[in-house]
């Protein structure tokens, strides 16, 4: 079984909006689609048979209201804040198989192509790699070795290829539980670095996380 993980704790407070940032929508759609849809769209492409959305604290009331199908989607509240918490919150919380596949990815970025469907076809975890000419916060990978850097800039050191979206098997999740590695990292890279992972290359993307990329993906085309 091939599912999706979500997570969608962020409070938007670089927008200042008063509605959720996965919800502001796509453009070039005579309907309403956010871009939280996009991802979701992408996971479904590779045959995602379930999505969990794993929020903060609270529930995102409006997510809930547009992603209501309980067929196919699943919302869960953290009860540990953190950006690795997402993966733990969905250990703890969901029954899957240690050979099943959980994609994951950001709720708030558009990207080229469909990196997920190779990535299902690779044993362990694997990682659709980007590149952007967008201000954003990313995880870039050492030149010379495959391993994260967290959250660096871009330096003579680091090649411009960062990590996008993530492909687990449940058997590698499972390591991370047993490994305690929750405990021992906040980061999902640091996760990431530990078990080990296989790429697939992608192409652009970006952020949407903030006015000035949400902005010129309006009004540049930005894909």
């Amino acid at each position: 079984m091939i599912l999706g993980c979500v997570g969608i704790g962020g409070k938007g407070t670089r927008l200042g909006m008063t509605f959720s940032k996965e919800m502001l929508p796509q453009r070039n759609y005579m309907f309403y689609n956010p871009i939280s849809n996009h991802l979701v769209s992408k996971m479904e492409e590779a045959y995602a048979e379930h999505v969990y959305f794993i929020h903060g604290l609270e529930l995102k009331q409006d997510v809930v209201n547009f992603y209501k199908d309980v067929s196919k989607y699943t919302h869960i509240t953290q009860n540990e804040l953190g950006f690795a918490n997402v993966l733990n919150e969905f250990i703890n919380s969901v029954k899957f198989d240690k050979n099943d596949s959980i994609l994951f990815g950001m709720p708030d970025t558009i990207f080229e192509e469909n990196p997920f469907i190779k990535m299902i076809e690779l044993d362990g975890v694997a990682t659709g790699l980007f590149t952007t000419d967008a201000e954003t916060k990313v995880d870039r990978l050492y030149k010379d070795a495959n391993k994260f850097k967290i959250k660096s800039k871009l330096t003579d050191e680091l090649t411009e290829n960062f990590w996008g979206i993530l492909k687990f098997d449940g058997k590698n999740l499972l390591e991370a539980h047993k490994e305690n590695l929750f405990e021992k990292y906040t980061e999902v890279g640091d996760i990431v670095n530990f078990l080990g992972f296989k790429t697939i290359q992608g192409s652009k993307y970006i952020d949407l996380g903030t006015w000035p990329n949400y902005n010129r993906y309006l009004s540049q085309g930005y894909y």
